[in-house]
């Protein structure tokens, strides 16, 4: 492969992937890490992604607004999204009544709800997909939160939904998020999402972030300016420093999980 043949490639897989690491470049790409290493300082003074020590995060403008319909985003991710799932549904306790947002990886969430055994649960959500994964269990009572419905993310959302929120408490809530940033925290690119995860969480008594590893080291436009009791995350990423973060609140790894269980 010649070198700019490789940059490309580099650069296609960061922008796919969200990030990636040397070791994984370099099995790719079959070349030493020591020319991944160059390969990433070339592109990163190109600002054509963002370089860190074990690897790059895609470079994502802070502006862009997620526009993918739901049933795009729900495809992608999707066995780090169903690790994750599992991991927080070990947080759920019956008679539990829970906010659940309209993020995919949420969606996952409800779909394991409605397969396990947790009896008597409460689940407040303007999510569409979250209501129809529910449809069918008996033991979950559901209620679907007002606003104006946007069919393409598949949710309602507006100033009706969060004073509906407003008025509701939940033992937990339960919401997805793009950005995880040392220096601006939790982001989303979608403004008029922010104040419904804002209200979830100061209605709540214990707050869980779900995100996957791709979601650390991006920022995007609007700021969550609350804090979280937990974030759930796929996989411990190899030279990443989560020390900022587990200052903050508990980190919870689910692979780990899975392996201390098996």
């Amino acid at each position: 492969m010649l070198p700019n043949e490789r940059l490309k490639r580099i650069c296609d897989l960061v922008n796919e992937k969200g990030s990636v690491r040397v070791t994984e470049l370099s099995r790719l790409l079959n070349v030493s890490e020591v020319t991944v290493r160059r390969d990433l300082e070339l592109l990163a003074r190109d600002n054509r992604l963002q370089r860190t020590h074990g690897g790059a995060f895609s470079v994502q403008p802070v502006g862009d607004e997620i526009t993918a319909p739901e049933l795009i985003r729900s495809h992608r991710n999707v066995a780090e999204k169903r690790l994750i799932a599992q991991a927080a549904y070990d947080m759920i306790n019956d008679r539990d009544t829970l906010f659940m947002d309209g993020s995919s990886t949420v969606n996952e969430l409800a779909k394991l709800i409605a397969r396990e055994d947790r009896k008597r649960l409460y689940v407040i959500t303007p999510s569409l997909s979250t209501v129809s994964a529910l449809a069918d269990c008996a033991s979950v009572s559901v209620i679907m939160v007002g606003g104006e419905v946007n069919y393409r993310m598949g949710h309602v959302e507006g100033t009706l939904a969060v004073e509906s929120i407003r008025n509701m408490r939940a033992d937990k809530c339960f919401i997805g998020i793009n950005g995880i940033d040392q220096s601006f925290g939790f982001s989303f690119p979608r403004l008029i999402e922010i104040d419904l995860k804002c209200g979830m969480m100061q209605a709540s008594r214990r707050s869980i972030v779900l995100a996957d590893h791709t979601k650390f080291g991006r920022v995007y436009m609007a700021r969550l300016n609350r804090d979280c009791d937990d974030v759930v995350t796929d996989t411990r990423m190899r030279d990443y420093d989560y020390g900022w973060l587990t200052e903050r609140c508990t980190v919870h790894f689910a692979d780990e999980r899975e392996q201390r269980m098996n």
